[in-house]
């Protein structure tokens, strides 16, 4: 039976049985399609310390067994969701970046039944964009993904930063600011990442030479979250520490030390 197939035993045969393998067992249940998706994973663990030509065959043959579970168990839409995800993972790894954009796209399709990693493949997007200079298509996809998985605030934070960012290189730092410190009223639930966020919003105010608005917005952020602040619920050693580690305060204080 397929349950009995274990991903060493197959890697033991050789990798060039894997497909074969795959290609044997039922795929009538989902513990099948579960099965299917760990043998991936433990043959994508075996490139880990490999290099060269022989982490590359690895790491082809992973994207088989990855496209195994796309093809022969496409009802189970959260594994495949997180199959073609990792798909584009080694498609990108592997610099085939056309390859990695479609294994992404089909992964975003299956928002409804993964929106965990259909929002990381909306991520990812935004990021081949932005790679291949196409800034205005990763700020549109960046900013596709705040309103279309409102339930994914780690996903949320991760594209207003990376879009703030975007907007920096367009030459609109205005905007960019304020994207940053809306992280903080859109995702209380993400105190570092806005701590983080109001840190690179007042760095770009100091990069814009605007000192006042720079000293403001790490006064507005020590007050929201600083432990004394009874209103707020999200304090914790770990935002303290990131309040303390803002960069653009160590510019300000070398500025007043000079």
């Amino acid at each position: 039976m397929f349950e009995t197939v274990t991903a060493p035993l197959l890697l033991g045969l050789g990798l060039t049985l894997l497909p074969a393998a795959i290609e044997d067992a039922p795929s009538n249940s989902r513990s099948d399609a579960q099965a299917a998706l760990g043998i991936a994973k433990q043959t994508r663990r075996t490139a880990f310390k490999k290099t060269g030509e022989e982490k590359r065959k690895i790491l082809e043959q992973t994207i088989v067994a990855y496209r195994a579970v796309l093809e022969r168990h496409d009802d189970e839409g959260d594994l495949c969701a997180e199959a073609a995800f990792r798909i584009g993972e080694i498609e990108r790894s592997l610099g085939d970046a056309p390859a990695a954009r479609a294994a992404f796209e089909q992964t975003a399709a299956k928002r409804d039944s993964a929106p965990r990693f259909a929002a990381r493949a909306m991520n990812e997007l935004g990021h081949l964009a932005r790679r291949a200079g196409d800034l205005e298509g990763a700020l549109q996809t960046y900013r596709l993904i705040p309103t279309e998985f409102p339930g994914e605030d780690a996903e949320s934070v991760k594209a207003l930063t990376w879009g703030g960012k975007v907007l920096v290189q367009l030459d609109r730092a205005e905007e960019a600011r304020a994207t940053w410190l809306s992280i903080a009223d859109l995702h209380p639930s993400e105190p570092v990442a806005a701590v983080r966020a109001a840190d690179l919003a007042a760095l770009s105010a100091l990069d814009d030479g605007d000192e006042t608005l720079a000293r403001r917005i790490l006064d507005e952020t020590d007050a929201k979250y600083h432990e004394s602040n009874l209103a707020q619920e999200w304090w914790s050693p770990e935002v303290e520490k990131a309040t303390s580690k803002m960069k653009s305060r160590e510019r300000i204080q070398t500025s007043d030390d000079t």
